[in-house]
């Protein structure tokens, strides 16, 4: 077998000789609108409604440099009679009641209690039958400083009782606490402005369950007035 030296060839064949200078590739073909009057447009892609369009019917131009839009009316859609909607129109008639109805009004009410002579510090637990089994407080006032808790039932008072003055109620507990308030500082009284109460007997009843602790220096006998507001009749 010849030499690898032996074999390759030094010159070219004959009829074959290397190129000098590279190949010209041909220009690049410029697409239309990109290097003309017409500038493109940087929102060609904002999203359009459903329509019957083609690649031509969506291109849109500027022309020449004033950028004045030039675009291309987009053919409406056409109507194939499906999906047709309808419009509901919903009146309100409102009747007057008749000659011989008669509505119920919201009238408030006074509760009042009167606690027996109590010692300073001392507390009195009593019940109050009202007209309503739910309402709303409107306001309360005292003869003297004292603390007023209200309860939807009596377990909730019992429970409660060995809570002291300004703490905070067990989170845990169903506590059915419906107000605590200390009037300490004359004139001893409160306006609620969205506080609700309700009866939660089993069966529902009208009565209101009270607390009432005497907090002046000596022995008294306090008398608590609260103004209501009926919202569930008996």
């Amino acid at each position: 077998m010849p030499a690898l030296r032996d074999t390759i060839r030094k010159d070219s064949p004959a009829g074959f000789a290397p190129t000098q200078a590279p190949l010209a590739l041909p220009p690049v073909q410029e697409m239309p609108g990109q290097k003309n009057s017409f500038k493109v447009n940087p929102w060609i892609r904002s999203p359009l409604p459903p329509v019957n369009a083609g690649p031509d019917t969506l291109r849109q131009f500027n022309d020449g440099d004033a950028n004045v839009p030039r675009r291309r009316v987009l053919p409406l859609p056409s109507n194939n009679g499906l999906g047709g909607g309808s419009t509901v129109t919903n009146t309100t008639i409102v009747s007057p009641a008749s000659s011989g109805a008669s509505s119920a009004a919201l009238t408030a009410q006074t509760a009042t209690y009167v606690s027996p002579l109590l010692n300073a510090g001392s507390t009195s637990y009593s019940t109050l039958n009202l007209t309503a089994k739910s309402f709303q407080l409107i306001s309360m006032t005292a003869t003297g400083p004292c603390e007023v808790r209200i309860y939807g039932n009596l377990i909730a008072m019992s429970i409660d009782a060995s809570r002291a003055m300004d703490a905070p109620p067990a989170a845990e507990y169903a506590n059915n606490i419906i107000t605590d308030v200390v009037l300490d500082t004359a004139p001893y009284s409160w306006n609620w402005q969205n506080r609700v109460g309700a009866n939660s007997n089993t069966p529902q009843t009208t009565n209101l369950y009270i607390a009432v602790t005497n907090l002046s220096g000596g022995p008294t006998a306090v008398q608590v007035s609260i103004v209501l507001l009926p919202l569930e009749s008996a």
